[in-house]
């Protein structure tokens, strides 16, 4: 809201030739500043529209006060707070209207007596209690509103009532445009939402699919293999186990999408001791810990609002790179520590791997990436893209510290319970 305050900043420097014997100038200002912090919370244009209505009458001390807004051609007096009822929810052309006239003109008008001003429609003021008036713009540059005083009693509103009220006016410009803005913005993150559904789903159906047919193509080439070895040459069995190779590199792809689509849904969290999900997840792997040699140690881990499910994913990616990604001859060596950081836990899982250059750092976590052919080290590269998504979908951030030949630090947050 700076251009409210900066608003306030010139009103206070048009008015400090009398606000300093003015009272009524400070106090108003005083509460001003409190209506400018209310509407910079507003998220809807019923909220501004309340606050709007009892601001406007409270600031002056007028008998009543009105919220217009511009609908095409017409005045619509959206709302109001008046000690008798005046026009709310009613809409007048903006030709005959006084607030029309404003908005027409982008300048406001003071009327000690309505009923001399020839732009007063007077059948729709004689039912009212309204003897003299105050209306400003909202919006200096083609105005999209007004705002009303009405006095029961001749009164010729101040300089000082017609800047408090414009300040007013000035500040609900901004808080509409807002609003918009929120509104627009909200929209957007829903649409995008429900594509990324939309996609996830059928990331989820494709992948299912593909893997009845594809597992029946590994098994009828794997027969073949078997029952007609010895009528085979080299060559042709060659190409059995290029084709079972792939057939199988594909399956774990497809797994590794399963997973991966999986992250991306949103479901209902429990308490989640971390400690049980590294146990877990190290007596998944135990064969590949007991085939390159890897130890696995850990600090105390605390108990996290999460699905078990993705965060034994999360922590079973991290550890398998950690093992994966190791130096010819070299045993892994993979620390999982936990510290507090402000509101947050910090988890990072330590290794003495292979190391990964700055400029790889940040791209390692998109989809597909790799930074090794498929010769050098096995994979899909899905497996860091799937641990972004979980982390983020528990409302953390992850990202690495590493240099090449170093080990890596791989690092995760998730808030506290």
């Amino acid at each position: 809201m700076s251009a409210s305050l900066q608003t306030i900043r010139q009103v206070t420097a048009k008015g400090s030739g009398f606000a300093s014997h003015s009272p009524y100038y400070a106090t108003a200002m005083e509460h001003l500043i409190e209506v400018v912090q209310e509407l910079s919370h507003a998220r809807d244009l019923d909220t501004i529209t309340e606050i709007v209505r009892d601001a406007a009458r409270d600031l002056t001390g007028a008998d009543g006060a009105t919220f217009v807004l511009r609908e095409n051609d017409n005045c619509y007096y959206a709302d109001e707070n008046a000690i008798a009822p005046l026009w709310k929810g009613r809409r007048f052309p903006m030709n005959i209207c006084i607030s029309g006239w404003v908005m027409l003109n982008a300048r406001p008008v003071v009327l000690r007596d309505i009923y001399a001003d020839s732009r007063i429609p007077v059948s729709a003021y004689r039912p009212t209690f309204v003897k003299s008036l105050a209306m400003v713009p909202i919006r200096k540059t083609a105005p999209i509103g007004a705002i009303g005083n009405y006095w029961a009693e001749p009164h010729e509103a101040t300089d000082e009532e017609v800047a408090i009220l414009q300040a007013l006016a000035d500040t609900t410009s901004v808080a509409l445009e807002n609003v918009d803005l929120y509104t627009q913005l909200q929209s957007k993150i829903a649409e995008l939402e429900d594509s990324n559904y939309e996609l996830s789903c059928f990331a989820w159906a494709a992948s299912h699919d593909l893997q009845e047919p594809l597992r029946t193509i590994v098994t009828q080439v794997e027969m073949l293999q078997t029952r007609c070895r010895d009528q085979l040459d080299e060559k042709a069995l060659g190409y059995i186990r290029t084709a079972t190779d792939g057939a199988s590199r594909l399956q774990r792809l497809i797994h590794d999408l399963l997973v991966h689509a999986r992250a991306g849904k949103s479901e209902s969290f429990k308490r989640v001791p971390l400690a049980d999900v590294l146990q877990n997840v190290r007596s998944d792997l135990q064969v590949a810990v007991e085939e390159c040699g890897a130890q696995i140690s850990s600090s105390d881990l605390p108990t996290v609002s999460g699905n078990p499910n993705l965060l034994e994913c999360l922590l079973r990616n991290l550890l398998s790179n950690a093992m994966k990604f190791r130096a010819p001859g070299v045993k892994p060596q993979i620390h999982v520590t936990c510290r507090q950081e402000g509101n947050e836990w910090l988890i990072a899982v330590r290794d003495n791997g292979l190391g990964i250059e700055a400029s790889h750092q940040d791209r390692i976590f998109g989809l597909f990436q790799r930074l090794h052919t498929r010769e050098q080290y096995e994979g899909s590269g899905v497996g860091l893209s799937t641990c972004k998504k979980v982390v983020e979908l528990h409302g953390g951030r992850i990202w690495v510290e590493s240099a090449a030949g170093r080990g890596s630090t791989f690092c995760f947050t998730l808030p506290i319970l």
